[in-house]
């Protein structure tokens, strides 16, 4: 029968679930935590997913809302008889890409106190106007302090405050934030975006250090960006200040083992096929994982629409890849050039990183496949073959090792020679105690040294084994070069490897 298995969602996945962990453990121990996402998990909506996952694991938590919700929640909090958690999730108008463009280029409105807006049971509060020369207060404290329930000015020196007893990890989507105002007299060009983030960030952090407040007592900030949300001066900052902040990226957080659960998710299972279909089905998945790398969309739809055919994986490949992504990947550096860190990439590397084309991957710099396009005008990429050998390999060797076991027990029944002669004739490097304990000594031979004294009579191995064993050596030194096994090859040894578990399951 055949069953299909329904995709994990992106937050249950062991790579993502360590890094929501990682962050939590930070933000436990007064940091604050400022983690940076490429620009498709904003575009697909799984970056809202990541947000309320990190900021959920907080007991007490303050979702600032994006500046599209205009309503006002009542203050809630210790002793007010409501939850710790300030989130207005559910009352929010749900925030689509590019309002942010909408609603930062709409001129600041002055209501008089007497004019109804519309909100019931709380009014706008207001920030006093700034004088002459004085910096006016960001947009995101006049929302902070409707959370709050104090003045926008007021703001910091609440969170600070020694004798308050909730300190909450205070949640922003640096993404929903609309971009800073054109304030040319204070230096601020227009259309540039940050620098609200980077105002609450020093504030609190002078005022927290002001106030002498120790980890466990400390507000702190959970702020989950694009790399283009914030000022690059401000990633750099941050990521120096150990002592207040964390900074995380999304760089090497998917692994193997999220690819290969999202491949196998994908694809519909028959569990009582023969051998050789559950070899091909393995070879399948770990092709699709090994060429889809860090990319979870490009694995689902590959694993989707690959029927498994070596000679029609480039055209199924191709296929997945949208020619705006083979654009962007134009500009990918070579990753071989450019080093990056352990902990997240290199300056070189970051364009490349928030357009999803380059990431670090099983500890090493990966380059999205749809960067082998973008510089050749056709033809199969080179990199294909390899990637798909490695993959084979992987699947394959163990398949190989397993036969062999099983064939020198056969061979050691067919031999017309000594078994330690046969050892000394053909092992590459005989044991020492070959001769005292020859049969574990044959039981080590390698497939070639088996095929090689059975073309020389030393084994008369009958002709079924025979054709198994050159299936395995053929197989074994395609993939010991680096090649990879075409449509017929895989064929052939698939076919022999079902038909010699038949035989051997009746021994």
């Amino acid at each position: 029968m055949t069953t299909a298995r329904s995709g994990p969602a992106l937050i249950d996945l062991p790579g993502v679930r360590s890094q929501l962990d990682e962050i939590a453990a930070q933000l436990a121990a007064g940091l604050n935590c400022l983690w940076l996402l490429p620009d498709q998990l904003v575009d697909t909506g799984q970056a809202e997913e990541l947000y309320r996952a990190a900021l959920t694991s907080m007991p007490d938590r303050l979702d600032v809302v994006p500046p599209a919700v205009l309503t006002v929640p009542a203050p809630r909090g210790p002793g007010s008889g409501g939850s710790a958690d300030r989130s207005a999730g559910q009352d929010a108008v749900p925030w689509e890409e590019g309002d942010e463009e909408e609603w930062g280029g709409l001129p600041d409105l002055d209501f008089d106190d007497e004019f109804d807006i519309g909100w019931s049971g709380a009014r706008p509060v207001r920030a006093a106007r700034p004088a002459v020369g004085e910096q006016a207060v960001p947009e995101i404290f006049e929302r902070l302090g409707k959370e709050l329930a104090v003045d926008p000015g007021e703001v910091v020196a609440r969170l600070a405050d020694p004798t308050q007893r909730w300190q909450p990890v205070i949640g922003l989507r640096a993404w929903a934030e609309p971009d800073d105002p054109g304030q040319t007299a204070l230096g601020v060009s227009r259309g540039s975006r940050g620098g609200a983030v980077r105002r609450l960030f020093h504030s609190l952090s002078a005022a927290v250090k002001e106030a002498g407040l120790p980890p466990q007592a400390r507000p702190r900030l959970l702020i989950v960006s694009r790399l283009r949300d914030i000022p690059e001066t401000l990633t750099d900052e941050l990521d120096r200040d150990i002592a207040t902040t964390t900074v995380c990226w999304w760089w090497g957080t998917v692994g193997r083992l999220d690819t290969a659960t999202v491949v196998a998710s994908a694809r519909a299972h028959n569990p009582e096929g023969h051998v050789g279909q559950r070899v091909r089905g393995a070879v399948h998945e770990e092709v699709v994982t090994e060429i889809a790398g860090f990319d979870l969309v490009l694995a689902r739809r590959l694993a989707v629409v690959w029927d498994g055919r070596t000679s029609r994986l480039e055209a199924a490949l191709r296929s997945c890849l949208d020619s705006e992504q083979i654009v962007r990947a134009g500009a990918c550096p070579d990753a071989a050039l450019n080093a990056g860190t352990r902990r997240g990439p290199g300056s070189r590397l970051r364009p490349a990183w928030s357009g999803g084309v380059l990431q670090s991957w099983e500890g090493r710099l990966r380059r999205h496949p749809a960067v082998w396009y973008a510089d050749r005008g056709g033809g199969v990429p080179p990199e294909l073959d390899f990637l798909v050998g490695q993959a084979q390999q992987r699947v394959v060797f163990p398949w190989i090792e397993d036969t062999r076991q099983q064939l020198a027990r056969i061979g050691a029944r067919h031999a017309t020679r000594p078994l330690d002669a046969l050892v000394e004739t053909y092992a590459q490097r005989p044991p020492a105690d070959y001769r005292t304990r020859p049969e574990k000594a044959f039981a080590q031979l390698e497939v070639g040294a088996l095929l090689s004294a059975s073309h020389e009579g030393g084994l008369a191995l009958p002709g079924e084994e025979l054709r198994l064993l050159k299936e395995l050596v053929k197989a074994r030194n395609i993939l010991a070069h680096r090649g990879a096994l075409r449509d017929a090859q895989l064929d052939g040894l698939c076919a022999e490897l079902a038909l010699a578990h038949r035989r051997w399951s009746k021994l």
